[in-house]
This record gives C-alpha cells, structure tokens and sequence, in this order.
C-alpha cells in the first residue's frame, strides 16, 4: 500500500512538471492513454483513478480504468466502480453486466454472480431495446453465450422479431454456428422481415466461405420446394450461384425469376454486367440477347444492344473469333438509327475499331466525330468520345488534333477518373514526342490518380523514362522506344518490331531490355503468332522475375494458353503463380476468376 501511494506521488510530480515546462507540457489523459497503450497498468491506473473520480460521465476513462483494474486483478476495486456507475448514470444495465463479466473473471462460480445474471435477464426483457443494449455489452465482454442467450430468451417472450433475430444470426455466425445461423436467416428470408438490402449486407460480410455458401444453397433448394410462393429464396438461391461463379446457373435461376413474375429484364441485365466483371463474356453475352429478345420495352433496351456489340467483339479479340459479315451489318444498321447517343457510344467505339481494322480510318473518323461534336449528349458521353476519337486520329497520324482533344477532356474533368485519363494519354503523346522531362512531370502527378490502373500504367511509364534518362548522354536507345510504341499505337506492327529489333542488336544489356521485350510479345501477339508471343512473355518472366513488368507477362502467358494455345494446364499454373507470387498485382483477381474456372469451383 505504501509503495502505491509513493507511486501515485511521483506520478503527480511527473505530471505537475510537465506542466511546468511549457515545451513539454501534457495533460493527464494523454500521459494516461499513452501508459495504457505500453500496457503500463500499474501506473496507468493511478492517472485513471483520477480522471474517472473528476469526470464518471466519460465512458473511455471507466473503460480504460476497468481495463486496468481488471488486468491488475484488483477484482474488488472493479466491482466496487461498476457498482458505484450503475447508480450514477441513467444505464445501470450495462454496468450490471459489467459486474457479472468482472465476477466471471474472478470467480466463474459464484452464486452471487448467477443471481445477478437473472436479475439480468429479468430486466433485459421489459422491452427489446434494452435487450439489445444488454446482449451488445456482453458481447463487448466477450461474452458471447450470454448474449445470445439474453437475446433468444427475449424472442420467446417477444415473438419473431427481425432486430432479435438479425443479432442472433450475427452472434451464432461470429461464434461459429454457422448452420444455425443460416437457417434463421432464411427464416427472416421466409417472413419478409428484412430488405434484401439489409441481408445482402450482412450475406457479403459473414458468408464469405465456399463451404457456408454450399449449406446455404443447399437449405434454400430444399426451401423453394417447401414453398415455392417465396420469391426471396430464388433471389438468393441466386445469389449463392454468384458467389459461387456459378453464371450458367445463375442465368437459367435469374431467367426464370423474371419470366414468373413477368418482369422487363432488369435482373438479366445487371447479371449481364456481374457474369462480365468477372470474365464470362459468354454468359454476360447470353443474358443481354435475352434482354433484346424482349422487345423495346424491355429493361434499358437500347443499352443492352449497344452492350451486346461491345461484349461480342471482346469475346472474340479474347478467344481469337471472327466475328460475321452479319455483326458488321447488325452494329452499323443500329448506329445509324440510333446515333449519337450515351447507350451507342459503346456500340459506336467498338464500330470505329471494326472500320480501322478494314482500313477505313476515314469512315471510323465520321463515326466518332457524331458523338464528340453532337450538342445534345452530356459531357461525360462527349469527352468519352473525344478520347476515343483521340486514338483513331493518331492511328491516322494527326497528332496535334489529337491532343488537342484530350486538352479539352483534361480541362472540363481535371479530378476526374476521365480527365486523368486524358492526361495520361497526352503524357504518353509527349513520350512518343521525346518530350520526356514534360511527359515525366504529368506522370508524377499521376501516380497519385483516382483509379489503379491509371496510376499504374503512369507508374510504370515514369520508371521507363528515369531508368533511363541521366544514365548517359546517349539516349538513342530510349527515343527508338519511343517510335516504336507511336507505331504500335498507329497499329504499324513491323515499323514498331523493327525498332524493338534494333534496340536489342545495337543495345544487347540495356535498361530497356525488358520494356522492350514485353513489347515486341505484344506484337506478335497482335500478328496472331502466338507461339512467339508465349515464348516472349515466358522469358521476360524467367529473365525478369523481380522487375515491374514481370506479373504483367505472366498474366499475358496465360491467357494465350488458355484461349490461343488451348493448353489449359500450363494456363492454370501460371494463373496460380501470379496469385501466389504477385500478389500485389492488378492482375490477381482476374486470375484467380480464371483459375478457379480451370480447376472447377
């Protein structure tokens, strides 16, 4: 006892010292908080025993003095403060179980604790807030079986109630009865007393394991044949398929919950857009042409056909597809009805593409100049189209147009997603200019961008150019790499692999030996000659396993031997390298979406 009060004394002084010296001055909760968190207890407590005498009414000094007491085992002085709380404040049930938790752990089997308990109890059950409020605290406690049992012990005075019954599943999830807690969710599901909202919330937090996702889909099969008048088990029936990645099945279930409650689509379409995030352009393909099917009343009719055109291109550039003379006809005849408007533009771009590819730069030109000069779209919609107009224009070598447009773009969005799009793209035109110090600034300011994938790309160009600038006074290497990606950007493939040629003979060591490397797969693998673009990717990994470019071609690998190569296992197993070995990439969630679909949910 002396020792403490000697303790407690040169506490005090410490602190009036403090005081004293103004540089160092701190107030008592500071010094408090800050011996609490080095788990200084025995001199903590002193601080908060003061503190909590001044001020009861603040909640952290009772709890960081209880905490202390507690760790201290002065079990006594803690039941005695609770006590003394419950009579101060307008609460006394949360400190009633505050006294229970501080009896349990002083002495799990006192008889006076049990008749506390069910004093507790008796309470708790005057009304389902104060329910809650009791069963929140012992949870707090890490009290778990009493807060379920406070809460289930209510329901059966009380009846279902959604606010009980959403705590209890909660509770048995957290405590790993998962089983129990599903079923009460489907009965929630079953008694329309909760939003789909709510539960979806709840869904995606705490059913996240593939094996709680199955027991689920397996009650709810067995709930539809129960009662097939419940529309909410087919929606997450539904839903278990989604998270299984399951779209197949997700698309005949999603079907045949709009045909039964004769609906317009609109669960077909957002299912579109899942199934494509997720890399299944086939079914995504699927759900919109059953969108169209249904006529101009259905469910953003004209989005799901310009979505149907862009989707069905990207399929086939992925698997390596020829798309038919009918597709052209299709996508230009639904331009031409249609244009310029926000649901084309995506049809509109993907025709662009189409009409280079002909060589019909021209023609693609017109196409987009609809949209970036039309007066009636929004702003959004015209710059997206100016930037996609910006591409074909330097395809067509008028570079300075090109810019000018992205100027724009990056005027009217500068903290936008779209502007720093646009700036990207000037800083890359800058980089083919050999304007590297101007392109390298743009760049810095990038990395920080809104979006990943543009702080990336901005990344990994600025590294290029530091790489490489201030080495020597010879930046001829760096200049022919620029050339050759102008080329590749204008779609002039042997221009830019006979740069990328010439930089490995009269460079054989450089820095740019790898950005070179990645380029000239990337070429080939725009010439269709797969087998050298693997073979390309393959040895910049083996080459360059550390640099910052070797998960990009890892991830190229294998998708070219998963849909150009059709050699699945090699596929698989570098899926699975890139996740295990990457795992900071962009690429990762692509990858494993594909890697669980080589190997089978």
């Amino acid at each position: 006892m002396m020792r403490r009060r000697l303790l407690k004394i040169s506490i005090s002084i410490v602190t009036i010292m403090c005081y004293l010296v103004p540089a160092q001055a701190q107030d008592e909760a500071r010094l408090a908080k800050s011996l609490y968190d080095r788990k200084d207890f025995q001199k903590a407590v002193l601080l908060y025993e003061e503190l909590h005498e001044k001020k009861p009414e603040n909640s952290q000094f009772y709890e960081n003095y209880i905490q202390c007491l507690v760790n201290l085992k002065e079990f006594k002085t803690a039941r005695k403060t609770a006590r003394k709380m419950a009579k101060l404040t307008g609460y006394p049930l949360i400190f009633m179980v505050d006294e229970v938790w501080i009896n349990t752990l002083d002495d799990p089997e006192s008889k006076a604790n049990n008749k506390l308990y069910r004093l507790i109890l008796e309470k708790s059950q005057e009304n389902i807030t104060l329910a809650l409020q009791a069963a929140d605290r012992f949870q707090s406690r890490d009290m778990s079986e009493e807060a379920i049992d406070i809460l289930v012990q209510t329901e059966n005075i009380y009846g279902s109630n959604p606010r009980l019954s959403n705590q209890i599943a909660l509770l048995e999830m957290q405590n790993g009865k998962r089983l129990k807690a599903l079923e009460r969710y489907l009965d929630l599901i079953g008694g329309s007393n909760a939003t789909h909202d709510q539960l979806k919330r709840i869904f995606d937090t705490y059913i996240t394991d593939s094996a709680d996702i199955m027991a689920l889909q397996e009650m709810l099969l067995v709930k539809i044949k129960q009662y097939p008048q419940v529309q909410g088990f087919s929606e997450w029936l539904k839903w278990t398929f989604v998270q299984l990645q399951d779209w197949n099945k997700a698309f005949i279930y999603t079907r045949s919950l709009d045909l039964r409650l004769k609906e317009d689509g609109y669960r077909m379409f957002e299912l579109s857009y899942l199934c494509a995030t997720n890399g299944d352009l086939k079914t995504a393909i699927k759900c919109l042409e059953y969108c169209i099917k249904k006529g101009e009343d259905a469910y953003n009719f004209y989005d799901a056909q310009s979505r149907w055109f862009e989707l069905s291109f990207q399929l086939s550039e992925k698997e390596n597809l020829q798309l038919s003379q009918n597709f052209d006809e299709q996508i230009s005849a639904f331009i031409a009805d249609n244009a310029p408007s926000k649901s084309t533009l995506p049809a509109a771009i993907i025709w662009s593409k189409r009409l280079t590819k002909k060589q019909l730069i021209d023609s693609a030109v017109k196409v987009l100049q609809r949209f970036s000069e039309s007066d009636f779209l929004d702003r959004k919609t015209n710059a997206e189209a100016k930037i996609a107009l910006s591409d074909l224009l330097i395809q067509q070598g008028d570079v300075y147009q090109s810019e000018l447009l992205l100027a724009q773009v990056e005027k009217q969005f500068k903290d936008d997603p779209t502007g720093q799009l646009a700036k990207f793209k000037r800083a890359e035109l800058s980089f083919y200019r050999g304007d590297y110090d101007w392109a390298n600034m743009q760049l810095d300011v990038l990395k920080g961008a809104t979006t990943q994938l543009i702080s990336n790309d901005a990344m990994e160009l600025s590294l290029c150019i530091t790489d490489n600038l201030g080495i020597d006074s010879n930046y001829t290497a760096l200049e022919w790499y620029s050339r050759a990606r102008l080329f590749q950007r204008q779609g002039m493939l042997d221009s830019a692999l006979n740069y990328a040629e010439k930089i490995a003979a009269t460079f054989p060591g450089h820095s740019l030996g790898d950005e070179t490397m990645l380029m000239k797969a990337q070429l080939y693998k725009e010439k269709n000659q797969f087998d050298i673009a693997a073979s390309l990717y393959e040895k910049l990994v083996e080459t360059y396993p550390s640099d910052i470019l070797a998960d990009n071609a890892l991830f190229e690998l294998a998708q070219i031997q998963q849909f150009q190569l059709k050699n699945l296992e090699k596929a698989k197993a570098n899926y699975e390298k890139l996740i295990v070995e990457y795992t900071q990439s962009l690429f990762v969630s692509e990858a494993r979406i594909q890697f669980r679909k080589l190997r089978g949910f």
